[in-house]
C-alpha cells in the first residue's frame, strides 16, 4: 500500500530517484490514483534563458536545463512542482552560499516559473532557505489545490543531504498524519556495495520516524550480472523490492510508452 505522503529517496546521488518517481506516479496513475510530485530544493538547474547559463555550463559539467519535476512532468503528464531551484550542482547549502544573489524561489503555481530576483539585503544568503516547517507548508498548499490522492516527494541525492538545519526526511515526517500517512522509496543501485547504502538510509529513515514502503532498484542493466541478482535478492530481506527500472528508458521512451510500460515495471500493492 503506498502511503498519502510518500518520500523518494536514494542512497546516492545519480542512482535514479527521477525516473523511478515518474515510474511510481505512472503505475499509480494506471491504477486510478491521481498523483502529484513536489521537489523541495532542485539543485544544478539552469533555465534555457538564463543569461549565464553558457558560462555556467562551461564551469560545470552536471548543470541540467531540464528540472528533476520538468522531466517527471513530461513523462508523466502529471504536476510537478518545485519549491526551491539552485543553479549550482552542489549540495543545497553550499550551492546557497556560492550564489551571488543567493537561491532561486521556483513560483508553486507552475514547473517553470521566473525565479526571484537577487537578495540585497546582504543577510547569509543560507538563511534564506526554506525552513523543513515551509516546505510542508509548500506541499500541503500544492495537494490541496490538486486534490490529489499521492504525493510524491523527490529528494535531492541522499536522505542526509543538509537542507538548511533539516533534511527531506524531517519535511517528510513533519507531513505525517497519522499511521501508514508517510513513507519512503529507497531508490538503490544494483552494484558492489549498494546494501551497506541501503541499509544506512534504511536506518537513518527509522531514526526521523518515516518508515520504508520499499526499494526499487534505479536502474537495471539489460544483462544484469550475478553480483546484480544477488542483491536483488538481499534488498528484500530488508523491505519489500517494489520493482526495478530498466536502465536508460527515461531517455529513450516518449510520455505514451513510458506510461504503458512503467506499472510493468512495480508492484505496489
Amino acid at each position: 500500500m503506498i502511503p498519502r505522503f510518500l518520500l523518494v529517496t536514494g542512497t546516492d546521488t545519480g542512482v535514479g530517484k527521477t525516473i523511478a518517481t515518474a515510474a511510481l506516479a505512472a503505475a499509480l496513475n494506471a491504477a486510478g490514483r491521481r498523483v502529484i510530485m513536489c521537489k523541495p530544493i532542485q539543485t544544478g538547474h539552469i533555465r534555457a534563458d538564463d543569461p549565464e547559463r553558457e558560462q555556467l555550463e562551461s564551469d560545470y559539467s552536471d548543470v541540467v536545463t531540464e528540472s528533476d519535476a520538468e522531466a517527471v512532468a513530461r513523462l508523466t503528464g502529471i504536476h510537478a512542482f518545485t519549491n526551491t531551484t539552485l543553479r549550482l550542482p552542489m549540495a543545497p547549502v553550499p550551492a546557497a552560499k556560492a550564489e551571488w544573489d543567493g537561491f532561486k524561489s521556483v513560483d508553486d503555481e507552475s514547473v517553470g516559473a521566473v525565479p526571484s530576483g537577487p537578495d540585497s539585503s546582504g543577510a547569509d544568503r543560507v538563511s534564506n532557505l526554506p525552513s523543513a516547517a515551509e516546505h510542508v507548508d509548500f506541499i500541503r498548499r500544492a495537494l490541496a489545490r490538486t486534490e490529489a490522492d499521492h504525493v510524491l516527494i523527490e529528494g535531492s541525492g541522499g536522505v542526509l543531504v543538509d537542507f538548511g538545519e533539516h533534511t527531506v526526511a524531517d519535511i517528510a515526517a513533519g507531513l505525517s498524519e497519522g499511521e501508514n500517512s508517510v513513507g519512503a522509496a529507497i531508490v538503490v543501485r544494483s552494484r558492489l556495495g549498494t546494501l551497506n547504502h541501503t541499509a544506512l538510509t534504511a536506518e537513518a529513515l527509522e531514526r526521523r520516524r518515516v518508515s520504508t514502503t520499499g526499494i526499487i532498484i534505479g536502474s537495471w542493466p539489460e544483462k544484469a550480472s550475478p553480483v546484480d541478482r544477488d542483491n536483488w535478492a538481499a534488498l528484500s530481506a530488508m523491505a519489500p523490492v517494489l520493482g526495478a527500472i530498466p536502465a536508460g528508458v527515461g531517455d529513450r521512451l516518449d510520455r505514451n510508452e513510458f506510461a504503458a510500460r512503467a506499472p510493468g515495471w512495480l508492484r505496489l500493492s
